[in-house]
């Protein structure tokens, strides 16, 4: 295959889900951080509330929508994010040499990848279940708070800051690395095409294990 060759990496399904990420998931962030730090005045507050409701309803559905029309690139995604093999292992022992990249200006040898590297498995693994954490704790405390016996009710508020500021953190490191790998980046938001030299260059595993014998069937 042509090195200058688009290949589909993102299909239309997952990009319209990731639109529907960037457009609750960052309000939430953001009026979470506001709300935790009682950034404003009581009115403002007030809006910013309603803001993070508003944004947590969007959230929740777009999951739900998105696991019923697309629940094969759910499971598939699963798949990726929770299998470790040894060359995780050896992707953290490097960290996948972007420290050594961005500080040293230095290149190490990384181990070989699938469709996503390890730290990209283990941000998805931790938004898949802290996310549905979030979503399951949010729903509680805002919409059931009277139900629920107190103990709980102090649980959940406790799971829901922990998770939304680690969340919160974890996504300005996605963020920043996903714009430095800029090709990928377009794609989510636009095409969903990447170049066939980068992807056998970032993912091999991938284009050696699926897209090649796609290609040959």
């Amino acid at each position: 295959m042509d090195d200058h060759a688009l290949i589909l990496k993102h299909p239309l399904r997952v990009r319209m889900f990731h639109y529907i990420l960037v457009i609750s998931f960052l309000p939430l962030a953001l009026t979470g951080l506001a709300l935790f730090f009682k950034a404003f005045d009581e009115p403002a507050m007030n809006l910013v509330m309603r803001i993070h409701v508003v944004a947590g309803v969007v959230l929740t559905l777009g999951s739900l929508g998105f696991f019923v029309i697309a629940y094969d690139r759910v499971v598939l995604f699963i798949r990726r994010s929770f299998a470790v093999t040894v060359n995780d292992v050896k992707w953290f022992a490097v960290l996948g040499g972007y420290p050594q990249k961005f500080l040293l200006r230095k290149k190490v040898a990384v181990p070989p990848m699938g469709k996503y590297n390890s730290g990209q498995k283990l941000f998805g693994a931790c938004m898949l279940t802290g996310g549905a954490l979030l979503i399951a704790t949010g729903w509680g405390l805002w919409g059931f708070p009277h139900l629920l016996p107190h103990g709980m009710a102090h649980a959940f508020g406790e799971i829901h800051l922990i998770l939304g500021l680690f969340l919160t953190l974890f996504l300005c490191v996605h963020v920043f690395l996903g714009i430095y790998m800029f090709h990928d980046f377009k794609a989510m938001f636009l095409h969903g095409r990447i170049p066939y030299a980068e992807a056998r260059e970032a993912a091999p595993l991938w284009v050696e294990n699926e897209l090649v014998a796609l290609r040959k069937e």
